[in-house]
């Protein structure tokens, strides 16, 4: 992940180590859509329909959609590993391209407020990819099952950017262990579509069996503590309540771990001193951005939440395994 070094702000500011800061956790952060040259955007489900019937949108395109669809914001980098079971890194490339220039994808610029060099915005690549309003509505026939994110709710939404990108990544990796056996984002749970939802769940594989893993995000540009005291007092109910937390979709029968993703220690520290997080009838994570970014992977990135602080521990199981990238 690019790191920038930072500008003075009004908002709290939670630094690496390394005395930076995560673009996809950067206050200043600003994203756009950057329309290809050459863009003939479809717009009715018809004519996306008859890509498909022709031929012209392929079995492979139609599946990358799906992808993007189920991952809702991504980068190119990730969307190349989700894929690169099937096809190469420069072939995926070429996917999205010809998905851009019909509207069935949409790349972001993204950029930070206030950086410049030699008088002009840095654009910080890897570019998020969202699906586009033709690969939308075709998503919505063919899979009209699954949610997706429909492609007006990133106007004004940079923060909504971060956030899936970051989170991507964790999920990105979780695969890549291959001890992931489940995502789902914004689950209904406790029963009742009045709960709020967790940014995602997950089960996990791990030696002594499965975990349900309920994820959440914190972001410096949101009031993130009053979000976690609030969020975390509907977990405590629920949890009293029924002696878990019931996930529409998830067996009731695994260990249950809440996790907050945070872009450095810095920030865990800070809401663990805040909230106590250790006080709640469960069991509480962090996994770190800057340790991800570290180690290449997930299994250094957690720590969990005692009365002494927070104690960083190994997760072997999450180990990044080999790839094998096809020739096509």
């Amino acid at each position: 992940m690019a790191n920038i070094k930072e500008q003075s702000t009004a908002i709290q500011l939670f630094y690496r180590e390394d005395g930076t800061i995560s673009i996809w956790d950067h206050p200043n952060f600003k994203s756009s859509l950057a329309i290809p040259d050459s863009y003939f955007p479809l717009t009715r489900v018809e004519q996306a329909m008859e890509m498909v019937n022709t031929g012209k949108l392929t079995e492979m395109n139609v599946r990358m959609l799906k992808v993007i669809g189920d991952a809702i914001c991504a980068n190119e980098n990730q969307i190349k590993r989700y894929m690169s079971s099937l096809i190469s890194s420069g072939t995926t490339s070429k996917h999205l391209r010809y998905l851009m220039k019909y509207g069935f994808v949409e790349r972001h610029k993204c950029r930070l407020k206030f950086i410049e060099e030699d008088g002009k915005e840095v654009i910080r690549p890897p570019g998020p990819i969202t699906l586009g309003i033709a690969g939308y509505k075709l998503l919505k026939r063919l899979h009209s099952e699954s949610q997706f994110m429909d492609p007006d709710s990133w106007n004004d939404n940079p923060y909504g950017v971060q956030r899936y990108v970051a989170t991507n990544e964790i999920r990105c990796l979780a695969i890549e262990s291959r001890n992931a056996r489940a995502w789902e984002w914004h689950p209904s749970i406790g029963g009742n579509a009045k709960y709020k939802k967790p940014l995602a769940v997950t089960r996990i594989e791990t030696p002594k069996g499965e975990v349900q893993l309920l994820l959440e995000r914190a972001q410096m540009s949101q009031d993130f503590i009053g979000y976690f005291r609030t969020r975390f007092e509907q977990y405590r109910y629920l949890f009293n309540r029924d002696n878990r937390i019931q996930v529409d979709g998830f067996p009731e029968s695994f260990v249950q771990v809440f996790v907050i993703s945070v872009s450095s220690i810095s920030m865990a520290k800070f809401i663990q001193e805040q909230i106590r997080l250790h006080t709640f009838p469960f069991d509480v994570w962090f996994v770190v951005d800057e340790w991800i970014d570290a180690e290449g992977g997930l299994e250094n990135a957690f720590a969990s939440v005692t009365k002494e602080g927070i104690k960083r521990f190994r997760a072997p199981f999450l180990r990044k395994q080999q790839v094998i990238v096809p020739d096509n």
